[in-house]
């Protein structure tokens, strides 16, 4: 996201990739692209669940999936001691914006192809930016405001409103971007703690007893078909959180915001293959106008940011 983050040093201490990829900044949006690709597998996996389940017994069985993945690795390397973090009061408060903001995409990818939930989800730093200013009393400059408004107007060209029916779907996106926008900022925070294996198992476990009372309520048995899909969102949402914390601990976030628009490549691809359609015309006008308003706040925290240096 653009907006400003907390600021945590992280030194650039060699990782797996150290030597295929010397390149700090290469590795970290090489790393960012490769998450993207999983979360559209997960979002994949999660609307064919949804449309068949209901959406909140679906997120909770994607978590406990997910659990059922990353916890046996983590033990295997590094026992019961590997699991301790440094910040839980801060993986809690995550888990604040995490669990209320895709409880509402959970329910809106029924009603939505994937490619206008890309779309609507790259207003994420316009949302931020209003929050600092209103919230953190953060002072924010003109031309930040003007690419808010520029933002805000493509988001107005994917809705249409008064133009187009607005189905349900688009009002929770609408509520659940600025959650998720809060949980990516606690994200970069937690990232500079603990290691990126440990904060997607802490922010899975929170999110897993979060959604317990939903999945409870709403349960059904699934069948072997879905079994299998919440397994593959198990798998894919894991190694997505894992690979975006892992870009956090190496780039800034507004730095790695812009990597985030290849997205609605993906999932427009995903929609034509499974479904065998996507969104109209207006939702990629509409994302090229945000994208547009995202990369100027984006460019100016980095010379912002280059001129505090």
């Amino acid at each position: 996201m653009a907006a400003p983050a907390p600021t945590i040093n992280v030194p650039d201490a060699p990782d797996a990739l150290s030597r295929l990829i010397p390149s700090r900044v290469a590795r970290g949006f090489a790393i960012a692209v490769v998450s993207g690709l999983f979360f559209t597998g997960l979002n994949a996996s999660v609307k064919e669940l949804a449309g068949e389940m209901p959406p909140l017994l679906v997120s909770w069985g994607r978590w406990i999936a997910g659990l059922v993945v990353i916890v046996p690795i983590l033990l295997w390397r590094s026992g019961i001691r590997g699991l301790a973090t440094r910040d839980l009061k801060l993986h809690c408060f995550r888990g604040l914006f995490h669990t209320g903001g895709y409880g509402l995409w959970y329910e809106a990818v029924v009603w939505l192809p994937l490619a206008t939930m890309a779309a609507l989800g790259f207003t994420g730093p316009i949302f931020v930016t209003l929050g600092a200013a209103l919230f953190l009393g953060e002072r924010v400059q003109a031309r930040r405001w003007l690419a808010v408004a520029v933002g805000f107007a493509g988001m107005l060209v994917i809705v249409r409103p008064g133009m187009t029916d607005m189905n349900p779907g688009i009002w929770m996106m609408l509520a659940a971007i600025p959650l998720i926008a809060g949980s990516n900022l606690v994200a970069k925070a937690v990232s500079g703690r603990d290691l990126p294996a440990l904060v997607v198992f802490w922010q899975t476990v929170i999110a897993a007893l979060c959604f317990t009372p939903f999945g409870l309520w709403f349960w059904q048995t699934p069948t072997l078909t879905q079994l299998a899909l919440f397994a593959a969102a198990g798998v894919f949402g894991t190694l997505g959180y894992f690979f975006i914390t892992w870009s956090y601990r190496l780039l800034d976030i507004s730095a790695l915001q812009p990597v985030s628009y290849i997205g609605i490549v993906w999932a427009a691809l995903m929609d034509v293959a499974l479904w065998g359609k996507t969104s109209d015309l207006w939702t990629f006008v509409g994302a090229a106008i945000i994208v547009a308003a995202t990369s100027m706040i984006a460019h100016r925290e980095a010379v912002a940011g280059g001129k505090k240096k």
